[in-house]
């Protein structure tokens, strides 16, 4: 039973790395019809298909025989030029500095943050002295304050306007900046809108803002410091997002390498081929299992918090060998990575749920393996996973305050 309970997960998790990319694919991969498949079956041109002569089939046949065959030579030239690409993917995961400021586009001083944040001794000049340095983080501190359901009037019913950097944290006040800051921390590394992979950044969030909510509602549950579990949660997908930004736009300039190299060798068989390709969902997924957790690992390392102590948590994260809570106890793997191993589980379980891609018994034997109990499910229900808002009071500060 155990193993076919971890063979279960194993399957459900490869759907839920599909879904990550494209819901279609997922969906494929379940078993079920695509949307635009099911549209296709009901339309009149696939009435007519139904309906074609015994002739026009047997001529359709040999054509998908024949494209089979280009299919297949496709596949082979696909699979030599991901070896290169990988290959070059791998050496530069290796300078973990480069990723990080580069690729995620976060200076190291965002570590200071983090140390400052969660002290006694935090306070908004000390913030703001380190984010005047972050000029994106900045922006997006006064942008997220100026929406409208954060509006506020002072005793005079005057609107409070927004409009430096001093002015938004004291607005938004210390406690609340604690939980607003790692989000919007986060939401920066995340991989840009792709028309290759329409939905990933979207997808890429959900998972992201809902495993740092749901490590937070368990750590408090359980007595633990809710910060290190909402900020393990929010970190836990930096080494995806990196290896996503990464692999898109490493593709095209490899693609033009190889095209080249191709024309070069007189091999305009092979420069077709390779004209064909496009970014794909299955080799990027391979790359997140391959490297991913251990990157995510050395990229919060590189962040160098000595108070948010939640380094420990995500290399004991790089340990593990099996999709089971039984492993996760049996190999005492640290309390951090045991809260995030379950809610990482719990949020793949919510997100394929909303999509219609895990059956209710195929829920039950999934939950049970990530370690997920009744009074987890129901604690997680009442949490909002998906949405972000903050508690802002009506009057902060004083009006003459705010408008510094």
């Amino acid at each position: 039973m155990k193993l076919s309970v971890s063979q279960l997960a194993s399957t459900i998790n490869s759907r839920f790395e599909h879904l990550l990319v494209s819901l279609d694919e997922a969906v494929l991969l379940s078993g079920q019809k695509t949307e635009k498949q099911r549209i296709m079956e009901d339309s009149e041109q696939a009435e007519a298909r139904r309906e074609l002569l015994f002739v026009e089939e047997v001529a359709i046949k040999n054509r998908e025989e024949l494209h089979q065959k280009q299919n297949l030579f496709i596949q082979q030239v696909e699979a030599e030029f991901h070896v290169s690409l990988i290959n070059d993917l791998a050496e530069r995961f290796k300078n973990t500095e480069d990723v990080l400021e580069k690729v995620l586009g976060y200076d190291p001083s965002i570590g200071k943050i983090y140390d400052v944040l969660y002290t006694e001794s935090c306070s908004i000049s000390r913030l703001e002295a380190i984010i005047l340095q972050l000029d994106w983080l900045s922006d997006a501190i006064i942008k997220f304050v100026k929406q409208p359901k954060y509006r506020r009037f002072d005793s005079k019913g005057k609107l409070i306007v927004i409009n430096s950097l001093r002015s938004a944290l004291s607005f938004v006040g210390i406690e609340s900046l604690r939980t607003l800051l790692p989000a919007l921390i986060a939401k920066r590394g995340l991989p840009p809108k792709s028309a290759i992979f329409p939905e990933l950044q979207k997808h890429m969030w959900e998972y992201t803002l809902g495993s740092g909510k749901a490590c937070r509602a368990i750590a408090e549950k359980e007595g633990m410091k809710w910060y290190l579990g909402y900020n393990i949660g929010l970190m836990s997908t930096l080494g995806r997002s990196a290896i996503a930004k990464m692999y898109l736009k490493a593709f095209d300039g490899k693609l033009r390498e190889k095209v080249i190299e191709a024309q070069k060798n007189n091999n305009p068989v092979q420069a077709k081929a390779l004209y064909t390709l496009v970014p794909s969902h299955k080799y990027l997924i391979s790359l997140w299992s391959r490297y991913a957790d251990h990157l995510t690992n050395e990229l919060v390392g590189a962040l160098k918090c000595r108070w948010l102590m939640i380094g420990i948590g995500l290399e004991d994260y790089t340990r593990i060998k099996e999709i089971s809570y039984a492993h996760v106890k049996e190999n005492k793997l640290h309390p951090l990575t045991d809260l995030l191993f379950r809610c990482q589980g719990y949020m793949q379980f919510k997100m394929m749920k909303a999509n219609g891609l895990i059956s209710k018994q195929a829920s039950m034997l999934y939950l049970r393996n990530y370690g997920i109990v009744s009074d987890d499910v129901v604690l997680l229900m009442k949490t909002n996973l998906t949405g972000f808002e903050i508690k802002i009071p009506e009057i902060q500060q004083t009006p003459r305050a705010l408008n510094d």
